[in-house]
């Protein structure tokens, strides 16, 4: 692999095919003649926009004869992720098939903390084995991008700026800091970029996402002390009223061989203006109340960060002619439930086979990404059905409800996290946590809260 500056045109470590050259692997004749009838400087088989989980996953995995270009718009990859990066045991495996994730892993985690919204009330869920990790998220881009083959060139400070359809190709337009605009031909286009995708933005027949949590997390030294393994536990706090829109998160992790820890929220994008106000206040509630020390200030942490994470489910267009969607650019984002890199991994793995099917002469290969995507576990239903999740805890505006909701999770502490996994990787639905004759009284008050805050919804400001 090769990590190219601002440089002239780039090129590949290996010796992938020139503009007259032919290459002897696989296709190599059809690759070969591609080239030769061309007359631009570059010229790759793919295009990659974005240089995360993604668009890296790809990488790895498309066919060693394809000259690959993965561009992205930051200083360097990992430099910056938007990211918690939370990964679960099956995401974990998914890595191991390909790369050395346990470099990357700072915190097994094999319990849940779920505190209410009091900021004092609160069980534990635990797990015999790890059931998610705690990543060095910005190591772990890094590596990703440090250990793609060689056919593959990951040029960062290059921004894409859009694309047109020439034929049987498809021609972009992008630049790359301190140069002017240039423009490369591929065979098929990849966005990797995110959930505001600029790929499905400029590309005509695809869907975009319309729908999104704005989060907002920061990196601190410090120490948790809520539960009695507070290195191997998550916490999610139910804000009640304190923030309507999803909640917060807490995660332990290590940075520069310090103990360190994430913390963060997430609101509706509309709402993004009042998240770091709102961090602030939730990071100084838990050191007033003893749940968390920090080295330093609140407003000095070792580092932070904002996103746009979709919650409009799968989109259902993420291919048209030589174009492909992956990642949160399509969607594939469990943000109600912490595992959007599954997603983002799952979907690069199955795209690779799927763009070298459709370079190989099946022109209809890119449109079956979602059927691909649903073989694992049903992972688009699951998508699915956490639109009926997020639904429902749009509707809860009062502290009463969510205290409803809290104490009947709470009946299911013992197995809590065991039906949380299920319905992540087994193809379970969480709804069946609490859809038990035992909790009827709890179940009907709930369903009477949730009804008066629909009938008479709240504002709090």
């Amino acid at each position: 692999m090769r990590v190219q500056a601002p440089s002239p045109p780039p090129r590949s470590n290996r010796s992938s095919p020139g503009p007259l050259q032919t290459c002897h692997e696989p296709n190599g004749l059809a690759v070969g003649l591609w080239y030769s009838r061309t007359t631009m400087s570059e010229r790759y088989d793919v295009l990659i926009v974005g240089a995360s989980f993604a668009g890296l996953t790809l990488a790895h995995h498309l066919p060693k004869h394809l000259r690959v270009l993965v561009v992205d718009a930051k200083p360097s990859a990992g430099a910056s992720v938007e990211s918690t990066g939370l990964i679960t045991t099956k995401t974990y495996e998914e890595f191991k098939t390909f790369f050395d994730i346990d470099r990357f892993i700072t915190n097994p985690i094999s319990a849940i903390c779920v505190v209410a919204h009091n900021f004092t009330d609160h069980f534990v869920s635990q797990t015999e084995r790890p059931w998610i990790y705690q990543t060095d998220t910005k190591g772990l881009v890094a590596g990703l991008a440090r250990t793609v083959p060689d056919n593959v060139t990951v040029q960062s400070k290059t921004v894409f700026i859009g694309a047109r359809r020439e034929g049987k190709e498809t021609v972009a337009t992008v630049q790359t800091q301190g140069e002017g605009q240039r423009q490369i031909a591929c065979r098929v286009l990849v966005g990797a970029d995110g959930s505001h995708s600029k790929v499905a933005q400029t590309m005509p027949g695809l869907d975009r996402n319309t729908r999104f949590l704005f989060g907002y997390e920061r990196v601190y030294f410090g120490d948790v002390h809520l539960g009695p393994e507070p290195h191997e536990t998550i916490y999610h706090y139910w804000f009640g009223e304190f923030s309507l829109g999803y909640g917060g998160w807490l995660s332990p992790t290590v940075v520069d061989d310090r103990p360190a820890v994430r913390i963060g929220l997430a609101k509706l994008a509309e709402d993004r203006a009042e998240a770091k106000d709102l961090l602030k206040r939730f990071t100084q509630r838990l050191m007033d109340d003893g749940a968390l020390t920090l080295e330093g200030a609140i407003d000095a942490p070792d580092y932070a960060f904002g996103s746009l994470i979709p919650i409009n489910g799968p989109l259902k267009r993420v291919a048209s002619s030589g174009v492909i969607l992956i990642g949160d650019a399509a969607g594939y984002c469990g943000a109600f439930a912490a595992d959007g890199i599954k997603g983002c991994v799952v979907s690069g793995k199955e795209a690779a086979y799927l763009v070298g099917a459709y370079l190989d002469g099946d022109g209809t290969a890119l449109g079956r990404l979602n059927e691909r995507m649903e073989r694992h576990d049903g992972l688009l239903n699951y998508y699915r059905r956490q639109l009926r999740y997020r639904w429902l805890w749009d509707r809860m505006c009062r502290n009463r409800t969510f205290r409803a909701m809290f104490d009947i999770i709470n009946q299911e502490r013992e197995t809590f996290v065991e039906q949380f996994c299920d319905s992540k990787d087994r193809r379970r639905s969480l709804a069946w946590t609490v859809l038990k004759w035992r909790h009827a009284l709890r179940l009907l008050k709930y369903a009477l809260f949730v009804a008066f805050d629909i009938v008479f919804p709240k504002q709090v400001v």
